[in-house]
């Protein structure tokens, strides 16, 4: 079998064989360790499955338009769209959007919006005012440096290890991976959030 859009992923997503959506976010629970996120795998799931439910109903309310943008952009890169749909196909940029708005705390918020600004930041000292602008090479660059800092408390890497965490999250959470794609034909064997980014190819 071909690889899938994940499988390509390679060192984002370790290879297994979830029997279940339920068996996929067990697996997710050590990266997810936000404090916003549900520690149960159950409650995990049902949240999950209760905001994409949502996802055409509400619009966005806490990232701008600049910020959409950037979560955009780097969500796809996380998972692209390939034979199977990537992270902006399931609607991921929003349902990160919705856990931001309802169930993160207003302590919680600000840093990871801070975060996104000296994303900005950064790509400004490699010749693009804005991350979305720089080219292919220089956004995987960046990503990469970002993801060597996960462990950082604020910035540009705070930001980048929840948006990952919260990509990946909302991708196997959707109605469309879960019957799709986990039933049929993607096999991993975990997320591991300190696994390094590399783009898919």
């Amino acid at each position: 079998m071909a690889p899938t859009n994940a499988a390509q992923a390679g060192n984002r997503l370790d290879r297994f064989c979830p029997a279940s959506r339920r068996e996929a976010v067990q697996f997710l629970g050590a990266a997810l360790a936000l404090p916003f996120i549900p520690r149960s795998a159950e409650t995990a799931i049902k949240l999950g499955e209760a905001l994409h439910r949502r996802l055409g109903d509400v619009p966005f309310r806490t990232l701008n338009r600049d910020q959409q943008g950037l979560v955009t952009n780097i969500a796809e890169m996380i998972i692209p769209e390939t034979d199977t749909p990537g992270a902006t196909s399931v609607r991921v940029p929003e349902f990160i959007d919705l856990i931001l708005t309802e169930w993160a705390s207003d302590e919680e918020r600000p840093p990871f919006l801070a975060g996104l600004s000296d994303i900005d930041k950064r790509a400004a000292t490699m010749g693009s005012a804005r991350f979305v602008d720089l080219p292919a090479a220089k956004k995987t660059e960046l990503l990469t440096a970002l993801d060597g800092a996960r462990d950082d408390k604020a910035g540009a890497g705070l930001a980048f290890a929840r948006l990952k965490a919260l990509t990946v999250y909302g991708y196997f959470t959707s109605k469309v991976v879960d019957q799709d794609i986990l039933k049929t034909q993607i096999f991993f064997n975990g997320y591991q959030g300190n696994v390094p980014f590399t783009p898919a190819v």
